[in-house]
């Protein structure tokens, strides 16, 4: 446990600066917080994570349509676990991922297909791989099973130049950063009848588009679930036709993870459309790193990284037990003692620049202290004298008279 919690620090440089009050004390801390944790790659803030890349799946053929997200399976089994992996349909098509699973036979990609509609072969597998929501940078991958060590400083555009359609498959040894998650979290908002006076579909789903659109719902054959017919459109686009409703009062997927579903038991009217409005929404994202070459089997991929910092207002945040509370508030008064007041008219008596000199000079101390003891924990500036050798240790015999009686 940390010597001190947020709360008694920040309220110990309340008791010294009370005209701060409760906020202002507290974003004292948290700021010095932030400049702590950033000073240095502290062993505390190494975290352990893995990769676990999954065998690949090509079970059916799949039809897909240019321009179209939805990808339709013709004797597949796929489950909701292969959201995030990868799609493709040969070394000269697009690597695609997998937004959002539909059913065992539907499944939607992160951007409309480019290729020209077919119905294909295909490969379900994963290669590019999101980190931890608090990750900053690795410190290490490696692979335990190949007893070695990936390399990490290898950029998207230099893997283009050796292997531009990913034809690579195997053994891994390159960690590449590829780009960030888009995680779109939209609404989909029930069917609003435009024309006509029938029974109303409902509809569902989270929207997945970058932008908001208006899907059109159209009947154009009347009757219960299982014979009415209806035809769709996004936006201005084309419309799809002849879909038969479904009968069992299932969801039936447009696009962009929307779905329509028609309730049993009503007959739809002929003519009647429906339009659906979807608002685009999106979380931030995550770096993603794309694992060369591809590996399409089981295989887990263990890294070391360094995490980012927590904010101390966050729930069930602690300070690190390895920081003294009497730090942080050096460093906070220091943010005090230069922090005028909240107005010309109504000055802070603890304003004073030589006093916060005084808390900067201290915390300074009280920061080169605590490296000190974190080196104790895990060494970082070990240098040899002759960097130019390979051995692992200072000198190649352990023998300084060796490198005094050869030119090296």
């Amino acid at each position: 446990m940390a010597i001190d919690t947020y709360t008694e620090v920040w309220n110990q440089v309340l008791l010294r600066c009370p005209s701060a009050g409760p906020s202002m004390a507290k974003n004292f801390i948290r700021n010095a917080f932030r400049r702590l944790y950033d000073r240095r790659r502290w062993s505390w803030k190494t975290k352990y994570g893995q990769f676990i890349s999954p065998d690949a799946y090509s079970t059916g053929t799949v039809i897909v349509v240019q321009n179209l997200t939805t990808v339709t399976g013709i004797g597949t089994a796929w489950t909701a676990a292969m959201v995030g992996r990868q799609f493709r349909l040969g070394n000269n098509a697009p690597i695609y991922t997998i937004a959002r699973y539909n059913s065992p036979s539907s499944i939607e990609l992160d951007a409309p297909f480019g290729g020209i509609s077919t119905t294909s072969t295909y490969e379900i597998y994963q290669c590019f791989f999101t980190v931890p929501s608090d990750f900053h940078q690795f410190i290490t991958v490696w692979d335990p099973a190949f007893n070695w060590q990936l390399q990490c400083n290898v950029m998207q555009s230099e893997i283009n130049i050796w292997d531009a359609q990913r034809a690579s498959t195997g053994n891994v040894f390159v960690v590449s950063f590829r780009d960030y998650t888009r995680c779109m979290v939209g609404i989909v908002a029930q069917p609003l009848q435009v024309f006509g006076t029938g029974n109303d579909p409902t509809s569902g789903g989270i929207y997945t588009g970058p932008m908001d659109a208006i899907f059109t719902v159209e009947i154009t054959t009347g009757g219960a679930p299982g014979t009415a017919v209806y035809q769709w459109k996004k936006d201005s686009g084309s419309y799809f036709t002849g879909i038969v409703t479904n009968n069992s009062a299932t969801p039936q997927f447009l696009q962009d993870g929307v779905q329509v579903t028609f309730p049993t038991g009503v007959n739809y009217t002929l003519g009647d459309i429906f339009v659906i409005r979807c608002t685009a929404v999106s979380n931030p994202g995550l770096p993603r790193y794309e694992l060369w070459p591809h590996a399409k089997s089981n295989h887990v991929y263990p890294f070391l990284y360094e995490m980012v910092p927590p904010d101390l207002n966050e729930r069930n945040v602690t300070i690190p037990r390895y920081v003294r509370g009497d730090i942080l508030m050096e460093m906070g008064l220091h943010e005090a003692a230069k922090w005028p007041g909240p107005s010309t008219d109504k000055p802070s008596p603890y304003f004073n620049l030589q006093i916060a000199k005084a808390h900067e000079l201290r915390a300074e101390q009280m920061l080169n202290e605590l490296e000190l003891r974190d080196d104790e924990v895990w060494e970082q500036d070990l240098q040899y004298q002759y960097p130019a050798l390979t051995w692992a240790f200072a000198t190649p015999l352990g023998d300084a008279a060796w490198l005094q009686r050869h030119a090296i």
